[in-house]
């Protein structure tokens, strides 16, 4: 009996110890947390962690004079979408990070920071359209290129880090093209002219930017995220519709007009994450664009939204309302003293006010300024804003199921975190 008391002793204690080391992974274990690594650990107050393979960035660049979107690919693609540049107005909100350093320079100094390591210039360049605040302007320009164009917005960050191919509403003709709407902006002749040079003098490839197409595509692994893509919704006023005889999608023409309405936009999946950025589209093309919303991602799927035109009181049609289009995440680029519209805003964050529909939905809203006059004038209003006044960081998961929102300060060149949201589960 003594025996046997001790040999069960023995047993429990072998036991003991077996549980109490790590569970054996098993081999397919390693393989998975290579492929989902986790998010980088931001902090509040200190400098934002790179990008890291397998996630997903969108950097919307706060210089107070235009927008600015810089794109990291889960396989370190990379994607510029605007780097505008205007003069300082009346109107104007605080220049970042000061008033010496112009916006494209700024620009270039962000997307260096972060470019991912190995990488030497941006992989696509796709403007949404030719208006001084997405491309550049003539006034904001204090040099000519020798090679003919003035320097300003994408034509200057180009020599700062240049991007191997171009997407635009107009290559190759650009105004000598009927089929499309006039040709609008300062910069418009200037674009043209770097373009065409660029694409005889070093090797950058262009193409007009095609709705109902995925033009742009991941080019260091695509295998590897056969997850992702980009789809190109809009541009030139046509848009990719359901057809609801066939059930099959189909070009639209809604005989936009030029400039805004014209803008080029595009929806970004990944995984189960859904994005949509369209510019500064309005009036009918807008309005395609919520059906493309409600036919092809649902009503409440939609992660994070680029908003339309600055949230001016025309970024929000009608449609968009019937639609209940409803973003998890609203992300705003502005840079006057009237935007973003306030009440519009008042009527996205109450969900009432609406002219054609009224409806409420959880929402977070972040824009890269908010003039100090219009946040004193609406001081309960700006209270319910998730973060403004800084650069805004979307970073979704590897395989897109999750996802946070970094505000980062934009008073210096050092990109510390001011606030973090998250995460969000995509939907």
């Amino acid at each position: 009996m003594k025996h046997t008391i001790i040999l069960l002793c023995i047993l429990a204690s072998l036991a003991s110890l077996s549980c109490s080391k790590d569970p054996e992974k098993m081999p397919w274990e390693d393989d998975l947390n290579k492929q989902n690594p986790p998010v980088p650990e931001a902090k509040v107050g200190e400098t934002l962690p790179k990008w890291a393979e397998g996630c997903l960035d969108i950097h919307f660049v706060n210089t107070g004079r235009g927008e600015c979107a810089f794109y990291i690919l889960p396989d370190g693609t990379t994607l510029l979408v605007d780097a505008g540049e205007t003069v300082t107005t009346s109107e104007s909100v605080p220049q970042k990070p000061n008033a010496n350093t112009r916006p494209y320079i700024t620009d270039a100094t962000y997307i260096k920071h972060f470019l991912p390591e190995g990488s030497a210039a941006i992989d696509w360049c796709a403007p949404s359209h030719f208006h001084i605040d997405h491309i550049g302007s003539l006034d904001a320009a204090t040099e000519t290129s020798p090679n003919g164009y003035a320097l300003s917005g994408l034509t200057a960050l180009y020599g700062e880090i240049p991007f191997s191919r171009v997407l635009d509403m107009g290559y190759p003709n650009y105004g000598a093209d009927t089929s499309i709407p006039e040709m609008d902006g300062q910069l418009v002749d200037d674009w043209e002219k770097f373009v065409k040079w660029a694409v005889a003098n070093k090797g950058m490839t262009a193409d007009r930017f095609r709705p109902g197409e995925e033009q742009i595509t991941l080019l260091k692994k695509p295998s590897e995220y056969s997850d992702f893509r980009i789809f190109n919704i809009v541009a030139n006023g046509y848009v990719w519709n359901l057809n609801s005889s066939t059930g099959q999608g189909e070009i639209v023409n809604t005989g936009a007009a030029k400039g805004n309405a014209a803008s080029c936009g595009f929806h970004l999946r990944f995984g189960k994450f859904d994005y949509i950025a369209c510019g500064d589209l309005v009036s009918t093309a807008q309005n395609r664009m919520a059906y493309y919303y409600r036919d092809f991602i649902g009503a409440g799927k939609l992660d994070v939204f680029k908003a339309n035109h600055h949230l001016s009181s025309n970024s929000w049609g009608s449609q968009m309302q019937n639609c209940e289009f409803s973003p998890r995440v609203i992300v705003n680029l502005c840079f006057t003293d009237y935007q973003p519209d306030t009440p519009l805003l008042t009527a996205i964050m109450t969900g009432t006010g609406f002219t054609t529909h009224s409806y409420s939905w959880t929402k977070d809203f972040f824009t890269t300024n908010a003039h100090p006059d219009l946040v004193a004038a609406n001081a309960e209003l700006y209270k319910s804003v998730a973060g403004y006044n800084g650069h805004v960081v979307v970073r979704v998961a590897s395989g897109g199921k999750e996802f946070y929102v970094y505000m980062l300060d934009d008073t210096d060149f050092n990109y510390k975190v001011k606030s973090i949201h998250g995460p969000y589960s995509s939907n």
